[in-house]
Parts: C-alpha cells; sequence; structure tokens
C-alpha cells in the first residue's frame, strides 16, 4: 500500500516510477529555496536595480542543493531541470525568430509603412480601442501574443507617441489584445500546451476560457474608448506631420510591403508551424529590404545581430525604430534557461508537490480551490519567470483538488491560462515581461495598470469560483479526462 503512495506522489511530482523510491521532501525544507529566491530577488532588482538572472540561478542552486540534502541523486536533479528546459526549446527558437523579424521588418520599412498608415487614417479618439481589436485579431491568427507584440505592437508604439499618446497607454491595450487573442487562438503554443497537460481537449478549453476572457475583453474596450475619448477632449494630441515625414524621408513606402506580413499569416493559417512561417518572414523581409528599400547585404547581417540603429541625428524619432535583432533576445532566452532549471528541480524532486500537502487545508471550497490556483501560478510567475511552468507545475500540483471536488479538469485548465499565461507579462522579470519591455520599449510597471485584460480575467476567474459560475462538474471524481467533456 504505501508503495502506491509513493508511486502516485512520484508521479504526481513529476518522477518516473522508478524514482518513486526518493522520499517527499518536508515541507520546511522544500520552502527554503522558494524563501531564498524572494529574499535575494526583491533585494537584488529593487535594491540594486540588477537584472533577475543570477537571483533565479541562486534560488536554482539552493533547490538543488536541498533535494541533495533529501537523498535525491544528482542524476535525478539534473533530469528536472533539464527536461524542463527542453519542453520550451521550441518556444526559445521562435523568441530569436521573432527578434530578427523585428529587425528585419523595420529596416525593410514594413513596421514604419504600419505606422504610417495608422497615422494617416486613425484618429488618436479611437486609435487605443482599434489597436487593441487589431492586436486580438492578428494574434488570434497567428496564435502568437509575442509577434503581434514585435510587429504590430511596435508600430504602434510610434503611431501612438505621434499622436501624443503616453506609451503605457497604447503597451496596455497592446499587451491585452494581444494576450486576449493568443489565449483563444488554437494555434497557440501555450494555449495547447494548457490542456495537454491535464487531457482536456483542446477546443473544450478554448470554450471554457470564453466566459473569463470575453467579458475582461469587453470592460477593456469600454476602458480604452473612454481613455481616448478623454485624450483627445484634453488636448494631449500631437502633430503627426513630423512623424510621416520623417518616415517617408527614411523609408520607400510601396505596395510591396505587404507581402511578408500577408505571406507569414497565409501559412499560418495552413497550419505551418510558427518556426518555418517566422523564418519566411524574415526571408521575405530581407528580399524587400535588398530590392525595394535598396539595401546592402553587410548593413542586412548586422541588422539581423544587432537590430536596427537609427542614427539621423533626431534622438526622439530614432528611438522609435533603434531595436530587434538576435542579440536584443539573449537576455530573455538566459532567463528562460534559469528560471525554468529552477522551476524544474523544484517540481521533479517533489517540493512543490509537498508545499501543495500544506495547501490542502485552504483547498475544501471550490472558491478557495481557484484563488489558490490563480496566487500559485502567479507566484510561479515570481519566482520562476517563465509562463509555462505557471501552467504546468500547478496543473500537476491541483489536479487531484479538482477531481475530488468533482470538477471538470477544463475548469483548471481555465484558472491555469488566467492566473499563469495571462499574468506573465505583468511581472518584469518574466520571460514575458522582459520580451514586451525590449520589444516595445515601456517597463513593465508603466504599463501594467492598463494591460486590464491581464489582470481582470484573474479576478473573474476567482469570482467564478466563490460563487459557481460556469463552474461546470463531472458525475464522479475519478473519472477520466475524456470522460469529463
Amino acid at each position: 500500500m504505501q508503495d502506491k503512495i509513493d508511486r502516485s506522489e512520484a508521479i504526481r511530482s513529476g518522477f518516473s516510477t522508478k524514482d518513486a523510491r526518493v522520499p517527499t521532501p518536508p515541507f520546511w525544507l522544500s520552502i527554503i529555496p522558494i524563501v531564498v529566491t524572494a529574499i535575494v530577488l526583491g533585494y537584488s532588482v529593487f535594491v540594486l536595480n540588477a537584472e533577475p538572472h543570477f537571483s533565479l540561478f541562486i534560488g536554482g542552486v539552493t533547490a538543488g542543493l536541498c533535494a541533495y540534502w533529501n537523498g535525491t541523486s544528482w542524476p535525478l536533479i539534473k533530469d528536472g531541470f533539464r527536461k524542463a528546459i527542453d519542453r520550451t526549446i521550441p518556444s526559445l527558437i521562435i523568441l530569436l525568430i521573432i527578434g530578427m523579424l523585428i529587425g528585419v521588418w523595420i529596416i525593410s520599412g514594413i513596421v514604419p509603412a504600419l505606422m504610417y498608415i495608422s497615422l494617416e487614417l486613425v484618429v488618436a479618439r479611437w486609435f487605443l480601442p482599434l489597436i487593441l481589436i487589431a492586436c486580438s485579431v492578428m494574434a488570434l491568427i497567428t496564435g502568437s501574443s509575442w509577434s503581434t507584440l514585435g510587429t504590430i505592437g511596435v508600430a504602434a508604439i510610434g503611431a501612438g507617441e505621434a499622436m501624443g499618446i503616453p506609451a503605457a497607454m497604447t503597451a496596455g491595450a497592446v499587451v491585452s489584445g494581444s494576450f486576449f487573442g493568443d489565449k483563444i487562438s488554437p494555434m497557440s503554443d501555450s494555449t495547447n500546451l494548457t490542456p495537454s497537460v491535464l487531457g482536456v481537449n483542446l477546443f473544450d478549453h478554448i470554450k471554457h476560457m470564453l466566459y473569463t476572457t470575453v467579458p475582461s475583453l469587453a470592460i477593456t474596450l469600454v476602458f480604452f474608448t473612454i481613455l481616448g475619448v478623454f485624450i483627445s477632449q484634453n488636448g494631449q494630441v500631437a502633430d503627426v506631420s513630423r512623424y510621416t515625414d520623417y518616415i517617408q524621408a527614411q523609408f520607400v513606402l510601396s505596395p510591396w510591403l505587404i507581402i511578408p506580413p500577408i505571406g507569414v499569416i497565409a501559412l499560418i493559417l495552413k497550419k505551418i508551424p510558427a518556426i518555418p512561417s517566422l523564418i519566411a518572414g524574415v526571408v521575405l523581409g530581407s528580399v524587400i529590404y535588398l530590392t525595394v528599400q535598396g539595401g546592402s547585404l553587410q548593413i542586412l547581417s548586422d541588422v539581423v545581430y544587432h537590430g536596427v540603429v537609427m542614427e539621423t541625428g533626431q534622438s526622439e524619432l530614432d528611438g522609435l525604430f533603434t531595436r530587434g535583432g538576435l542579440e536584443s533576445m539573449y537576455s530573455v532566452v538566459v532567463l528562460a534557461f534559469v528560471s525554468l532549471a529552477f522551476g524544474g528541480i523544484m517540481n521533479y524532486t517533489g517540493m512543490l508537490h509537498s508545499i501543495v500537502l500544506k495547501l490542502v487545508a485552504l483547498l475544501k471550497y471550490v472558491g478557495s480551490l481557484t484563488a489558490t490556483v490563480i496566487v500559485t501560478s502567479v507566484l510561479i510567475n515570481i519566482l520562476a519567470a517563465n509562463q509555462y511552468l505557471a501552467v504546468i507545475l500547478p496543473g500537476q500540483m491541483y489536479e487531484e483538488c479538482y477531481r475530488n471536488h468533482r470538477l471538470k479538469l477544463k475548469n483548471l485548465t481555465r484558472t491555469l491560462e488566467a492566473g499563469g499565461t495571462l499574468t506573465a507579462p505583468l511581472v518584469p522579470w518574466n520571460s514575458s515581461g522582459v520580451f514586451v519591455f525590449i520589444s516595445l520599449g515601456v517597463p513593465v510597471v508603466q504599463y501594467a495598470p492598463y494591460a486590464m485584460l491581464c489582470w481582470l480575467t484573474a479576478i473573474i476567474a476567482i469570482v467564478y469560483g466563490f460563487f459557481g459560475i460556469t463552474m461546470e462538474k463531472t458525475k464522479r471524481p475519478d473519472a477520466e479526462p475524456e470522460d469529463q467533456q
């Protein structure tokens, strides 16, 4: 009987059955890496104003030492961080390609052309709600919030600044729309990952999320509409002519510039995987730069690696287009590696499972269970700095609790998305937060209040939990995932 219990705990904690002999760490030992990481991270970020990478590295080392002290072998600890990293290698490759895409699409004139069209056709009063809708549609089609941020988002920031709209407001609209579209897109990697962790049907998962994300989008749309009217009535709109003149002077605006965006969207609609689709975008953008803009291979190669550096003597205008390149994404990739190592060790050695056992007393009611899942996902986003871990780990931790409450697991996957994926861009050192800052140039603390959809969805999910709204139940607590839908 004890062997069965040990094996059950091992599986829930990420062990393989051959490693079930490893004892579950005690709570006091399991909490040490989290406390150490929180202290070091808080001091380095808020006192030293340093990057979070070394703090998370210290957290991973502490987790490894605690697991080793508890009797876990080095090969198992190594498997913990290796398997966590292996799972997200494709996403990290996509991240690097997007860095190249941003640089190439700027130097080829694609992003500047999008800005020019926005400045010429969209009035400031309706700019924010239209950007919210445009980013939602783009992310829905492409299945990628990061691709949307790196293309439409970059153009929107420049256009918004030219209209006199604060960059934080524009970034909030871009982030809200990008992550909404990403969540309801069947082509999104994170939207596919979350239900797969628990064996939930993808489209059942998406349909169930609409109960929380659509109200959030509606409220956010009303908010930005009112905000746009307020800005225009208070005379904060700037003269955009110098921006449009600048774009015309620096780039050749041609109908050919529309080919790369349409090409990428067409490939994704044909269900071509994200990596080759984005590579095609880089190639098409490069061809446009060499032909339409009359560029050189030497400059193109520099842009692919270092990004665009505009130096015309007009610093405010040059700043709109100085970004992109492989180099700009290195910080995010390294952050992902160290955060995944930390989270993988915590999960694979059973320390996360040890912590959740202490939380059982808080999980007697559906409302408190929902709130606990949200809080856990947010804390993992803060401590492990990775949205994938913020979905995978709580999913494994709380699956049994949802079964005991006879709740369909799509309730859990919806809650994981609200607490894990959508709050990721609100954490400055999270890989998503860092990516937004690198792409848009707006600090997280500035745009977070305006990224309403990202934190409002979590609130709505908690309210649904406490009042039993759309919390669908299954007939028996031991139902298999496929029986629950």
